[in-house]
C-alpha cells in the first residue's frame, strides 16, 4: 500500500484557515464590549479598504442608512 503524501496545503485548507481567523478577530473586537453604531462604523471603514470597487461600494450603501440613523439621532449632541 502507497501512502499519499501532502506537501504545503491542500485545496481549501488556506481558505479555511483564513475564515477561522476572521472569526477570531470579530471575537477579540467583539471582547471590547463594542455598541451597534461602533460595529457597523468598523464595517464601513473596513469596506473601504476592499480592493473590488464594486463590493466597496455595495457594503459602504448596505451600512449607510444605519449610521445616517445613528447621527440623526445624535444630532443635538454637542461636542467641543
Amino acid at each position: 500500500m502507497s501512502e499519499t503524501k501532502n506537501y504545503g496545503k491542500v485545496e481549501g485548507e488556506e481558505s479555511l484557515e483564513e475564515a477561522i481567523r476572521s472569526r477570531e478577530i470579530t471575537q477579540e473586537i467583539m471582547n471590547f464590549g463594542v455598541s451597534q453604531y461602533q460595529i457597523a462604523k468598523i464595517i464601513f471603514l473596513l469596506s473601504l479598504e476592499l480592493e473590488d470597487r464594486n463590493v466597496s461600494t455595495d457594503v459602504s450603501k448596505a451600512i449607510n442608512p444605519l449610521l445616517e440613523r445613528n447621527n440623526r439621532n445624535n444630532s443635538n449632541i454637542i461636542l467641543t
